[in-house]
């Protein structure tokens, strides 16, 4: 029997998402599918293109860390119940996309609809299924924008965030409404509410290494479009927290501090229009003010990562970036990444916000500055290993973002500012006392250090007077170049 395919990728949503109404026109039954690689899994499987990281990094730089595993989990199970009402047949499939669809054409598939490539990586797979001569459908399904609305930026694509906002702002590019979701089939009067399980990986079901830390348990991102729907509706309404989103974006922990609606735009979970459109609807009733204008910016700043990263592609994983002038990557310091992935650096700022991500797949914008910097400007690592590993643990990872963002803090990225290999320094006792004067977050992440004070901490992540019960720190501001932030 024909059939076609939608194979979500990071668009696990049926709200605004335009591949189901293309399907419904085509009138073919339908196959739902999520794929997951095997180099999502298994570190010394190929990948579509050459990797960046080093063989000793492998273990720890793994596409897929528990922590996200739990959260793409959440999404697809819920993704697979909103299907099931409908009868229409979802798979999860651990393969290579080139191999799936080839087999699949055998058995009578007609057309994969998709969205457009994000990354190199997905363009790869795209091209492998064009040889095989399957037909594609192609939307896109990540972005505020449309091609056609922004196309004539592409040419002379803006060097920078900020004036690559003007732009949308003085030509008034608007986002286009959110698409209702589309009904295909209604529930068979022979539907007796059962839903097969997804075929997980056995690795994923251990809570061995999170389930000991206190702290990790009262973090709940639930993922899934209905979980994501219900967060933004919180969010904007109940907490109202853009009444204050400038002032609070910026602290390292608490309740409602910033939107955490990341992870499920990350995956689709929630449509980026739809996030822009609600918050609009909140302003119509409550009035713009400085905090709505910069949470849309924010909004602003993913669209401008995504859109760099169709434009320039694979420039994004060199270690020179964006850069014309090529940079050679510092010589790898295998004790300073060793003692980096067991958050054992020494710095309590440093070593609290690599536990919490591990341990949660979550990170507040501030403490991924203070992360990669430290990182790149301390450590002296290459920054695409700690772009890699970010990749594993954020539930939030999305790839234009995160390197974009990691490529903007080592100066080879989109800041006119910075001259090559020369990015952002930040002081990390300055950030400490700035953005968490009250120790909050490292007395939760490092309770044995409950008893210091802020000065204590400082001293020690200066190397000045060291802690009795905490190790040295592997390298201070001293190690660090001029220009502290």
């Amino acid at each position: 029997m024909n059939f076609n395919v939608i194979w979500l990728r990071h668009d696990l949503r049926l709200n605004d998402n335009p591949g189901f109404s293309l399907a419904k026109q085509a009138g073919l039954p339908l196959r739902v599918v999520f794929i997951m690689p095997p180099f999502w899994l298994n570190v010394d499987e190929e990948t579509p293109f050459t990797s960046t990281v080093r063989p000793e990094c492998k273990a720890d730089t793994g596409r897929i860390g528990l922590a996200k595993a739990r959260f793409l989990r959440a999404c697809l199970i819920d993704l697979q119940r909103q299907l099931a009402l409908q009868n229409i047949d979802f798979k999860m499939v651990y393969q290579q996309p080139a191999e799936l669809f080839r087999d699949w054409k055998k058995q009578g598939m007609q057309q994969v609809f998709t969205q457009h490539a994000q990354a190199p990586e997905e363009s790869h797979w795209l091209e492998q299924l064009e040889q095989q001569n399957i037909a594609l459908t192609l939307y896109n399904n990540q972005t505020l924008f449309e091609a056609q609305q922004i196309g004539h930026l592409f040419e002379r694509w803006p060097t920078s965030f900020s004036a690559f906002r003007r732009k949308i702002e003085k030509q008034s590019i608007t986002p286009d409404a959110p698409k209702p979701p589309v009904t295909i089939s209604h529930l068979s009067d022979h539907f007796d509410g059962r839903i097969p399980s997804i075929p997980w990986h056995n690795d994923f079901n251990t809570t061995a290494d999170s389930a000991n830390q206190d702290p990790g348990q009262s973090f709940n991102l639930i993922g899934g479009e209905n979980a994501g729907l219900a967060h933004l509706s919180s969010y904007l309404w109940q907490a109202r927290g853009l009444l204050h989103y400038k002032d609070s974006r910026n602290q390292l922990c608490g309740s409602n501090f910033s939107s955490q609606l990341s992870a499920h735009l990350a995956w689709g979970a929630l449509s980026v229009r739809n996030v822009w459109h609600e918050t609009e609807r909140w302003e119509q009733q409550h009035g713009e003010n400085e905090h709505s204008q910069w949470f849309k910016q924010e909004l602003l700043w993913r669209e401008y990562f995504h859109w760099s990263m169709r434009i320039y592609g694979r420039k994004f994983f060199r270690y020179q970036g964006l850069k014309q002038e090529p940079l050679t990557p510092p010589p790898f310091n295998v004790s300073h990444w060793q003692q980096w992935v067991k958050a054992e650096t020494g710095v309590p700022l440093i070593d609290a916000g690599i536990k919490e991500l591990i341990t949660t797949g979550y990170s507040s914008n501030r403490m991924r500055q203070n992360l990669a910097s430290y990182f790149i400007q301390y450590l002296k690592l290459d920054w695409r290993l700690g772009a890699a590993f970010f990749e594993r643990h954020l539930l939030d990872y999305d790839v234009a973002s995160n390197w974009g963002n990691w490529a903007y803090l080592a100066g080879v990225g989109q800041d006119p500012r910075s001259s090559p290999g020369k990015g952002r320094i930040f002081n990390i006792n300055f950030q400490l006392q700035n953005y968490d004067p009250e120790l909050t977050h490292i007395k939760l992440w490092l309770p044995k250090l409950a008893q210091y004070s802020l000065k204590d901490i400082q001293q020690h992540s200066r190397g000045d007077k060291l802690l009795p019960d905490y190790p040295a720190p592997i390298a201070t501001e001293k190690d660090a170049a001029t220009g502290l932030v």
